[in-house]
């Protein structure tokens, strides 16, 4: 089989993707058998990675550092399973209906140690520069009652969290896109981050942390920016958290 042939199959085999007569994609929750175990296999081996590495190392590794540290851990990929991550990092997410920008052009790229900043008891990292001063202004104004969620993630983290949410979601691409952005166009590689109130659980990543303290603070008073308004035109849920920090997709 080409390669041509190979990652139309695996995009196939990924969801059900039927092209109208004005070539709109209709997502399909349909999956096959075989990507339904490919996926499952796949988030074993980097469930391995990120047990042997640690969590807030694995938010910034990069590819091949990933695909040795499987080999190291008895889990090496496949050349299947990397020519299907390969589809889901190179494709073009508009077919199963997500309409975000890319941000990171190679699945191989690497993310400087000197551009990473630790952010203290937050098992994350942030990028030097705009993100860390935004985050230093608002830390500052809201205090302790203000957390770092997520920060900086590169591919194989995103990869991570999107082929998670792909199970979760039965296979379908477009609701897993809907709240996972697939790896290679998060704005979490470029400068985004993720913010919370303390003691606030999962409301942190729901519609309720609008209506926390935090929040009025920071957006009335024209602190933050939001990456994804409600009724955004790029395919994603209305994310109050998402700190948008970089320029691209422009909010309404």
């Amino acid at each position: 089989m080409d390669r041509r042939s190979f990652l139309s199959l695996a995009v196939a085999c990924s969801s059900t993707l039927v092209l109208g007569a004005n070539q709109e994609v209709i997502p399909s929750a349909v999956t096959t058998k075989n990507s339904s175990l490919m996926v499952k296999n796949l988030l074993d081996k980097l469930n391995t990675v990120q047990n042997h590495v640690g969590y807030v190392r694995f938010n910034t590794m990069s590819f091949d550092e990933m695909l040795k540290t499987a080999v190291h851990c008895n889990k090496p990929l496949t050349p299947y399973e990397v020519g299907y991550v390969e589809t889901i990092f190179y494709g073009d997410p508009r077919r199963y209906g997500f309409y975000g920008e890319r941000t990171v052009p190679r699945l191989t790229a690497i993310t400087s140690e000197k551009d990473l900043v630790y952010i203290k008891k937050s098992g994350h990292f942030l990028l030097r520069g705009a993100a860390t001063e935004k985050y230093a202004t608002i830390k500052k104004l809201i205090g302790n009652e203000l957390i770092l969620t997520s920060g900086v993630r590169a591919p194989v983290k995103q990869l991570h969290l999107f082929l998670k949410k792909i199970v979760s979601e039965g296979g379908d691409l477009r609701l897993a896109s809907t709240s996972i952005a697939p790896p290679g166009f998060t704005f979490h590689s470029v400068g985004d981050f993720d913010i919370g109130k303390v003691g606030y659980g999962h409301g942190n990543f729901s519609t309720k942390f609008q209506e926390t303290d935090v929040f009025k603070k920071l957006y009335d008073g024209g602190y933050i920016t939001i990456r994804y308004t409600k009724g955004n035109p790029y395919g994603v849920r209305y994310e109050p958290w998402h700190i948008k920090v970089t320029g691209g997709n422009e909010t309404a």
